[in-house]
């Protein structure tokens, strides 16, 4: 309850408006992900449709899982990464949220308070995702989640092409 409060009253410190460029401009995307909805395989067609159009990714996955593998652990977060009071344990996360990607894209839908406060307080200029209530206002673009989660990831490249 209190990691909650704390994490959300310093997410919303961490908001601002800023200016972003189109896809075609961009050359830097981050990913952060939930690896407990999505799989390796869906990041993997991910990024080999960025690196095709020349894009320089960096990716950051969340589990509730407590048991990461040791060669996962510079790419993997969890809920002992960030303090009570929002405090990031891990020079990996920090490393990542600092990064001032030129998109971000989220792809979660359970909400979870940790992974939300790496999405707010991240540098990216423009944050984009699948919609959920909790990343309204998180998101500057969203889409709806389809029943598939691998064709509403896929279809968030489409979308994103436009911009």
């Amino acid at each position: 309850m209190i990691k909650s409060i704390c994490l959300n009253q310093r997410a919303k410190l961490g908001k601002k408006v800023t200016k972003h460029c189109t896809y075609k401009e961009a050359r830097t995307i981050g990913i952060l992900y939930n690896m407990d909805e999505f799989d390796e395989e869906v990041l993997s067609k991910l990024i080999i449709i960025f690196q095709g159009d020349g894009k320089t990714i960096a990716k950051l996955g969340y589990t509730d899982r407590l048991d990461v593998p040791e060669k996962s652990k510079n790419f993997i977060f969890t809920k002992k990464d960030i303090s009570n009071i929002g405090v990031i344990k891990n020079d990996h996360i920090s490393f990542f949220i600092r990064q001032t990607f030129d998109f971000l894209i989220s792809m979660d839908s359970s909400q979870n308070i940790n992974y939300k406060y790496i999405l707010a307080i991240s540098k990216a200029s423009c944050k984009v995702g699948l919609e959920t209530e909790s990343y309204k206002d998180l998101l500057l673009m969203s889409i709806k989640q389809g029943k598939q989660k691998s064709e509403s990831a896929l279809s968030l490249v489409k979308y994103l092409k436009m911009i």
